[in-house]
């Protein structure tokens, strides 16, 4: 069966339901294939969309009751269909195809003897459709894993992901692993070439599968599934990261760590071996991931504010090691920029979803002086909104207090007189009151927004300055042009200016120090020197970007 054909079978069988639930004269016969239609485009709907997420199976893979009611007719034709076809089959419930690797059809509890017999501690669940065996009324000591993938079809590139990740963090603890699906032709069997073709010298699909059928003669994949695996293997060369390093600031956010630090590692223990690095008033991030890439990380996990992403973020430019974050700070703004709003709603979750997923982006980094810059560095109101946001208000009123800081900013309205020199162009003496360059910064920097976001990969810094002219409303006015910018990514340039550039150096006219802000720190410096580095962080993100 082709597998785009399948919709189609079952919609045929839908209107076939249909068409008896109208002719037949009985009402109950009319209630059986009403409700078997029903059920039958329900599946066609699934197919169609390619997601699993109908039957709704949870971590511990039960299917709830009102899903399993809804769908009656469709799982008793597959379990009448899978009874004949394991009774054609004649095989064992699973086999050994690798080392410590076993593909299988669906579990029943007369199979306990056989997986306790090997033994198998740990199960794959790669079916959406058939409840998991409830483990604890069997009295098995077996971790367990649902990446619920619709039969004949291929699971995404995070499910992949997600599944070699788990099974290479089950084989490190020495665990004998059991994938399987329906039959253990087809998902299962997919899943289990993915991993050996991860952990061996050939990406050829067809020596894997020779070795994978010598051992199970029913395993197969179909056109569909051997062009997503095939293409999985080709884009994704660095498939598994072993080691991972939380690196923890457990004063940032007002202590955000303590009520993170649990959840997170009992989301990630499963697939990653972890080791947490806390800093110190002695040791910042950067030395912290520094300790990390000497034990051999792969991964290096930042939880903190802005600062400390910062900080863990210098330490691994120019190393293979990847970086992933998870936002403990007051504006969260690096988050902001590469999650959107999920960032505020359910950071830790969407971090883990992030790190296990895998999907890695690289990134641009800025440099003022030497100082590594991922978001922006500003003077004038931005720097005073800092300064005027301690650590003390911080804490009280959270990102209010930024807020506060701005506004204080604006009122006072003060003039910088500067000498600015873009790329390799004249010095030009500019007077503003605000003046961002930014790598990358979400819509609630405002004062970056003057053409809309910045693009964190594009090669480019993006500079907004204001007009000098001054007035009560003049901040205010600049404000809202600002705003319209970042919602509409058109320039106004009435009382704001805005370019891209590669590098931009600043100074004072006067000589005196200028006081300025990194990635929401202060600095003072006689002049910035402020250029971008294209490409040179790997991060992973919740998107997938081609660029």
């Amino acid at each position: 069966m082709g597998s785009k054909a399948i919709p189609y079978y079952y919609l045929c069988g839908a209107l076939v339901a249909l068409l008896l639930t109208y002719v037949l004269p009985t009402w109950p016969l009319k209630v059986v294939f009403g409700w078997t239609c029903i059920a039958l485009t329900l599946i066609a709907s699934a197919y169609w969309l390619n997601t699993a997420r109908l039957f709704r199976k949870k971590a511990n893979g039960r299917i709830p009751w009102y899903i399993r009611w809804s769908l009656i007719p469709f799982l008793v034709g597959v379990r009448v269909y899978n009874a004949i076809a394991r009774r054609q089959d004649n095989l064992p419930a699973f086999q050994q195809v690798a080392e410590g690797i076993y593909v299988g059809r669906r579990l029943f509890s007369r199979d306990m003897d056989t997986l306790k017999d090997v033994p198998i501690n740990a199960v794959l669940d790669v079916t959406a459709e058939f409840d998991a065996l409830d483990w604890s009324a069997e009295r098995a000591e077996v971790n367990y894993l649902n990446v619920p993938v619709l039969d004949h079809l291929a699971p995404s590139h995070e499910q992949i992901h997600q599944a070699l990740q788990w099974i290479h963090e089950q084989q490190r603890q020495g665990h004998n692993v059991l994938i399987h699906c329906a039959l253990g032709r087809g998902r299962s069997v997919f899943m289990a070439a993915a991993y050996l073709l991860a952990h061996s010298h050939t990406k050829n699909i067809d020596e894997v599968m020779d070795k994978i059928q010598g051992a199970r003669e029913v395993a197969r994949l179909n056109h569909q599934q051997k062009k997503a695996l095939q293409k999985f293997i080709d884009e994704h060369q660095e498939l598994m990261i072993k080691r991972a390093f939380i690196v923890a600031n457990p004063v940032s956010g007002g202590g955000k760590w303590s009520d993170y630090e649990k959840p997170l590692k009992d989301t990630l223990t499963p697939y990653f071996e972890l080791t947490v690095i806390e800093t110190t008033e002695d040791k910042n991030g950067t030395e912290c991931a520094r300790e990390a890439l000497e034990q051999g990380a792969e991964l290096v996990i930042a939880c903190g504010g802005d600062g400390t992403l910062t900080e863990v973020a210098r330490a691994l430019i120019g190393h293979d090691c990847k970086m992933a974050i998870v936002p403990m700070g007051t504006a969260n703004s690096l988050s902001q920029v590469l999650w959107g709003l999920s960032s505020k709603l359910s950071p830790v979750d969407v971090a883990c979803e992030t790190i296990i997923e895998g999907r890695c982006r690289k990134i641009d980094c800025g440099w003022v002086n030497d100082q590594l810059m991922l978001l922006c560095a500003g003077v004038g109101f931005e720097q005073q909104m800092i300064e005027q946001a301690d650590r003390s208000a911080k804490d009280k009123l959270g990102q209010l207090a930024y807020i506060q800081g701005l506004w204080r900013a604006l009122s006072e309205d003060k003039q910088l007189q500067l000498q600015v020199t873009i790329d390799d162009g004249e010095t030009e003496s500019w007077e503003t009151a605000s003046l961002i360059v930014a790598n990358a910064a979400p819509m609630t920097t405002l004062l970056a927004q003057g053409d809309g976001e910045p693009v964190i990969d594009d090669g480019k810094l993006d500079v907004t300055w204001l007009d000098s002219e001054q007035g009560e409303s003049s901040p205010v006015k600049s404000l809202i042009e600002l705003l319209y910018a970042s919602i509409t990514e058109d320039q106004v340039g009435m009382n704001t200016h805005h370019t891209r550039v590669k590098r931009i150096r600043l100074a004072r006219c006067d000589g005196e120090a200028l006081d300025y802000v990194v990635d929401g720190e202060p600095y003072s410096a006689d002049a910035l020197d402020i250029k971008i580095d294209k490409h040179a962080l790997q991060i992973l993100v919740p998107d997938r970007i081609d660029y």
